[in-house]
C-alpha cells in the first residue's frame, strides 16, 4: 500500500478554496463593477493632490495611483480640466511618516510608512460636496545596512500604501456613483 504525499496538500488547498469562496474575501486589486450598469458618460477630474508633507513628489505619486485605479473602471472618463468636469475628486496629503516596528540587535529592523490623506468628492455641476473623508494607509518594509537599498524599500512601501489608498478611494467613489445612478 502506498501513500500519496500530495494528498494532505491537496486537501488543504481544497479546504482553503472552499473557506475563502464563501467568506467574501477577494483576491486582486481591480475595481468592482458598478451595480446597475457601467459608468459610461461619467466624466471625472482628479487634480494633483496638495502635499502638506516634506516627502518629495508624494503629491504626484498619490494622484497617479488614484488615476490609474480609475482607469480600470468600466466607461469612466478622466478629464484633465477641472473647470469642465461635472465631478471632481480633490485631495490633500496631511501626513507621511516612518514608524519603527521592530529592532534587531539594537538596530531598526522593520519600519512602517504611514500615509494620511483627506479627500473631497464634489458634484461641480450641482455645486455640492458629495462626501469628505480621511484615509490612512500603511506598508511595512525591512531595513538593511545600505542607505540606497533602504530608500528603495521605503519607496516601494510608499507605493504599496498609495495603491491601497487608491483602491479604497476609487471604491468609495464608484459606490457613491452607483448609489446616485440607482436613485435616479
Amino acid at each position: 500500500m502506498s501513500i500519496d504525499s500530495r494528498a494532505p496538500a491537496s486537501a488543504f488547498i481544497a479546504a482553503f478554496l472552499l473557506v475563502t469562496a464563501g467568506c467574501g474575501y477577494e483576491f486582486g486589486t481591480t475595481v468592482k463593477p458598478v451595480q446597475g450598469g457601467s459608468l459610461r458618460g461619467v466624466h471625472l477630474a482628479v487634480p494633483v493632490f496638495f502635499n502638506d508633507t516634506f516627502e518629495p513628489v508624494l503629491d504626484k505619486r498619490v494622484t497617479e495611483f488614484i488615476r490609474r485605479q480609475f482607469l480600470q473602471a468600466d466607461g469612466l472618463t478622466l478629464v484633465n480640466d477641472v473647470g469642465v468636469a461635472p465631478l471632481v475628486l480633490k485631495g490633500r496629503i496631511r501626513g507621511y511618516g516612518l514608524q519603527t516596528m521592530s529592532f534587531r540587535q539594537g538596530l531598526v529592523n522593520e519600519q512602517r510608512v504611514n500615509l494620511f490623506v483627506d479627500v473631497t468628492f464634489e458634484d461641480t455641476s450641482a455645486h455640492k460636496v458629495l462626501w469628505q473623508e480621511s484615509y490612512r494607509t500603511w506598508a511595512d518594509f525591512f531595513q538593511s545596512n545600505d542607505l540606497a537599498t533602504n530608500r528603495d524599500r521605503q519607496d516601494r512601501a510608499t507605493e504599496a500604501a498609495c495603491q491601497t489608498m487608491a483602491e479604497h478611494i476609487v471604491s468609495r467613489v464608484i459606490e457613491t456613483l452607483s448609489d446616485t445612478r440607482l436613485a435616479r
